[in-house]
């Protein structure tokens, strides 16, 4: 059975896809920055019929993830997927980016998922094993957006990060891709666009003239994480078609 870790599980992406992962027949272990944000999905149905385990890990302290993935491999028996789900937004002007939330957007999302997708390719080369790595990067790491540059910035040196490291992991079987969504209308979002001026103005730059749904994320990260060893280096926009031109 296959086994991964999801980060930023307790809630919109992450938790759909922890979900769809264990509908699937994944044993997961969820992690937050905190674990008590985990207890409501841990009560979720869909992970009865697996082995599901909350783990901690601030994905700005080395050694919480270093623990954290260590926890995961320990509760699990093993591990062989990682899903880099958490991150920070931040919606400011360029000149305005102080250089502490320049430091804390960049760790969580670029930062903090390479040393994760470190530590379980460290686990699965001692093991002897392939494994699996899909990173959530963004379209804002694809293409140009004002008020957003540093979030875009951290999404696109993921999305440099997933073709380095699947090329450097290739001859150890260990896959690295990415999905790269579009405005996804999670929980966060909704608040977000409220204002339907505003939400009228998003959904006009989408050819397709809808949001991606939280499951379409989730099945595109399953595909990845289960596909044969033949798919690596590869980022699937997950968009409406913005991206496509």
């Amino acid at each position: 059975m296959s086994k991964a870790l999801v980060t930023g599980a307790s809630t919109g992406l992450g938790r759909e896809t922890a979900l769809t992962l264990a509908r699937a027949g994944y044993d997961v272990a969820l992690a937050d920055r905190e674990i008590g944000l985990l207890d409501e999905v841990m009560t979720h149905p869909d992970l009865s019929g697996v082995t599901a385990m909350p783990v901690e890990i601030e994905l700005e302290s080395e050694a919480s993830i270093r623990d954290g993935v260590a926890a995961a491999i320990d509760g699990l028996g093993g591990l062989d997927t990682l899903v880099n789900n958490a991150g920070r937004t931040l919606l400011q002007q360029a000149v305005d980016v102080t250089w502490e939330e320049w430091d804390s957007v960049i760790g969580i999302n670029l930062k903090g998922a390479y040393f994760a997708a470190a530590r379980l390719a460290e686990h699965c080369m001692d093991a002897g094993k392939p494994g699996s790595v899909v990173n959530i990067a963004s379209t804002h790491g694809m293409t140009g957006f004002a008020g957003r540059s540093v979030y875009g910035i951290s999404k696109g040196g993921l999305i440099q990060m997933t073709r380095m490291l699947a090329i450097e992991w290739a001859k150890a079987g260990i896959r690295v891709n990415a999905v790269a969504p579009g405005t996804v209308m999670t929980e966060s979002r909704q608040v977000l666009l409220q204002d339907p001026d505003h939400r009228a103005r998003m959904q006009a730059r989408i050819p397709t003239g809808d949001f991606p749904a939280a499951q379409e994320i989730a099945d595109a990260v399953l595909y990845l994480a289960s596909a044969g060893p033949s798919l690596t280096g590869q980022v699937i926009a997950v968009d409406g078609g913005l991206t496509a031109e």
